[in-house]
């Protein structure tokens, strides 16, 4: 049963990504992982359930990573920052459809998920920010808060990236233009 509802997240997440959450049918969904559109329905109680599902994927993803690299810098904030930035490309550049999907469509949450995921997505900030802070000490915290709020724009933005540069290159660029931006002079 679970492996049926891995499969369903991850064919609508490449679905929702190709076409919108919207343009997705329950039955376009089914017929990707092999069964009808009602069976979905054992799995996720609506179209929603599922959108939400995906958001909050991606969203525990992230504060994986922000985790992650705050535990292996060890209380270094210059470490802090660059594994913050090497992780969080990491994790854009190898879940690019669920990058795409939590930057895109989070706005057709409805709101009560919407505001249980900006909450999730406020503490993972607030970790950017108080590392920043650290390196920066001279910024104002609304100088802080444009500056993580760009970066992270900066990343997810590999999300829709359709060139020919392969992964890796992604990823290490990505990673040195997130840790310049946040360097400037």
């Amino acid at each position: 049963m679970a492996g049926r509802r891995e499969m369903i997240l991850e064919a609508s997440a490449e679905l929702f990504f190709e076409r919108g959450f919207a343009a997705t049918g329950v039955d376009e969904i089914g017929a990707a992982v092999g069964v009808t559109g009602p069976a979905f329905y054992r799995h996720f109680a609506s179209k929603h359930d599922l959108l939400v599902a995906l958001v909050e994927r991606a969203v525990t993803r992230l504060q994986e990573v922000v985790d992650r690299a705050v535990a292996a810098a060890d209380g270094d904030p210059e470490r802090a920052l660059r594994l913050l930035a090497e992780f969080s490309a990491e994790a854009c550049v190898d879940d690019g459809p669920l990058t795409a999907l939590y930057t895109q469509e989070a706005r057709n949450l409805q709101p009560d998920a919407r505001a249980r995921l900006n909450g999730m997505q406020r503490k993972m900030r607030k970790v950017w920010i108080d590392v920043l802070r650290q390196l920066r000490p001279e910024l104002s915290d609304a100088e802080l808060m444009l500056a993580i709020h760009a970066v992270g724009a900066l990343q997810t933005s590999v999300a829709t990236y359709h060139g020919t540069l392969d992964e890796a290159s992604q990823r290490d660029l990505l990673t040195r233009l997130t840790l310049a931006a946040l360097h400037w002079t």
